[in-house]
């Protein structure tokens, strides 16, 4: 039986050097603020550390090696993984880089991450980094509800746009099933999406039949967007990440109640794009 691991393409190597770059810079400001308790870097769907590029014989540093690898390190890691085989290979970071205080935990990152937040009140004096990069759409609104409500904690998010096409989006909305729908809602946490994407007009018989809007990535980005608003105080706009064939694959967007964040995080976005468009 081959040996499991995750391989991943050229554009989500792109997302993994975006997120070191903001992490390099969140920890370069974090370790001058005395008043800190402690700064935690949390990674809620961490992988085994060192996925496969898909199209080479090359393994490449995930992000809790990224995370690990950063100039000034957070006062502790927290990597949450539901699948035992990743499990086993996120192992192997706390023997290599022993120097730091590292915590692996199994389970559902839903429930996993709500256990957090007693410790990182406003009067706690800590503060934290989540990174929220789901497998499909396996991450529930109402955490990023409750995170947000921290008022102590940011997030750096994957909009996984093409699980949510791919699931929920499609060209016939007929093929929406209970599962699909209540999957989206609390992804979203709400039923907006369905008007976002979705019209009813009605039939020659009197009743009504839904058609699919003409809507792209962007809109359903900043929508989602306007939405995080809602709940934190600095949001970013989204990074929509595309492949060759100008397909949307996932946006990038930061939220938390720092303008500073906010703004460092636009101008890594700024930089990454103007350095794509000239290629």
């Amino acid at each position: 039986m081959s040996e499991k691991i995750d391989k991943i393409g050229k554009w989500s190597e792109d997302k993994l050097d975006l997120l070191k770059k903001y992490l390099e810079a969140y920890a370069n400001i974090m370790k001058d603020q005395t008043w800190c308790k402690g700064v935690y870097y949390i990674d809620a769907f961490a992988g085994t550390g060192k996925p496969k590029a898909k199209d080479e014989e090359r393994f490449i540093d995930g992000s809790p090696i990224r995370a690990l690898t950063i100039k000034y390190p957070f006062s502790k890691y927290f990597f949450i993984e539901k699948s035992s085989w990743r499990i086993n290979k996120l192992g192997s970071l706390k023997e290599k880089f022993s120097n730091l205080k590292i915590e692996i935990i199994k389970g559902d990152c839903n429930k996993l991450l709500l256990k957090f937040i007693p410790n990182l009140s406003y009067n706690s004096y800590r503060r934290a980094l989540v990174f929220l990069d789901p497998f499909g759409m396996s991450l529930d609104w109402n955490v990023i509800e409750q995170l947000a409500s921290t008022k102590t904690i940011e997030i750096f998010l994957n909009l996984p746009l093409m699980a949510m096409n791919r699931v929920c989006l499609m060209n016939n909305p007929d093929k929406l099933t209970k599962e699909k729908i209540d999957q989206m809602n609390k992804l979203w946490g709400s039923e907006e999406w369905q008007h976002l994407t979705y019209s009813e007009l009605p039939t020659l018989f009197g009743n009504k039949q839904k058609i699919k809007n003409d809507i792209d990535a962007k809109k359903i980005s900043d929508s989602f967007v306007k939405r995080l608003k809602s709940i934190f105080s600095y949001v970013s706009s989204p990074l929509i990440m595309r492949n060759s064939n100008n397909g949307p694959l996932y946006c990038l967007i930061f939220a938390g109640h720092n303008e500073k964040g906010k703004n460092i995080i636009e101008d890594i976005f700024g930089r990454f794009e103007k350095f794509k468009n000239s290629k």
